[in-house]
């Protein structure tokens, strides 16, 4: 089934119904990157929408029109609704005008074929701003143990995203998360990585 068809047909275990928590705490507590902000895999936009401030605008990309439309009849009377913009589209190919500022990736690369997660990390590279560039990604499921050929959502380690992203990021910092959404304890890190020049 791809994953169109998984938005078409209502079958979207990973949509949770909002932003994971220790989105909404960077965000008060305004540790995050102003100015454009992308996420990936964006779905329903939960995370767009919590994100975008007065000082952040922030796009979402998803191959599913359907996830827009949601995305769409959610955010209506959104505080920000001007900054707040959905590509529907692939991630490999989109070419925005401007590089970003920040990526946030939640369920992205998890969902991703293991093959294309070189892919991933170079879009990545290529996506952010050159010398202030900051990749945010929430490390999910971090399941020891697991075999690593079954998913998706495909078990993540943060090894792994470290290696992925090794050649043009530096780690600034990755920690296991202490509250996620229920049935997701225990399976989330954060890891911040700063572009490097």
């Amino acid at each position: 089934m791809t994953w169109q068809a998984a938005w078409e047909e209502s079958r979207t275990p990973w949509d949770a119904g909002q932003s994971p928590p220790i989105l909404t705490e960077l965000v008060t507590a305004g540790t995050l990157p102003n100015g454009r902000a992308l996420v990936t895999g964006a779905g329903s936009g939960y995370d767009v929408r919590t994100l975008a401030t007065a000082e952040r605008a922030v796009t979402g990309i998803d191959l599913s029109p359907v996830a827009k439309q949601r995305f769409d009849s959610l955010s209506a009377d959104h505080p920000h609704r001007g900054q707040l913009d959905y590509v529907v589209g692939d991630l490999f190919a989109y070419a925005p005008a401007e590089p970003f500022d920040m990526v946030w990736d939640y369920t992205c690369l998890c969902a991703l074929e293991p093959q294309m997660r070189a892919d991933w990390a170079a879009a990545m590279h290529r996506l952010l701003h050159p010398t202030r560039g900051e990749l945010v990604a929430l490390i999910f499921p971090v399941v020891p143990g697991k075999d690593p050929t079954q998913g998706p959502p495909y078990p993540m380690t943060t090894e792994l995203v470290e290696r992925l992203v090794s050649a043009h990021f530096e780690t600034v910092s990755i920690e296991p998360v202490e509250r996620s959404h229920p049935g997701r304890e225990g399976k989330e890190w954060l890891g911040r990585f700063r572009r490097r020049g």
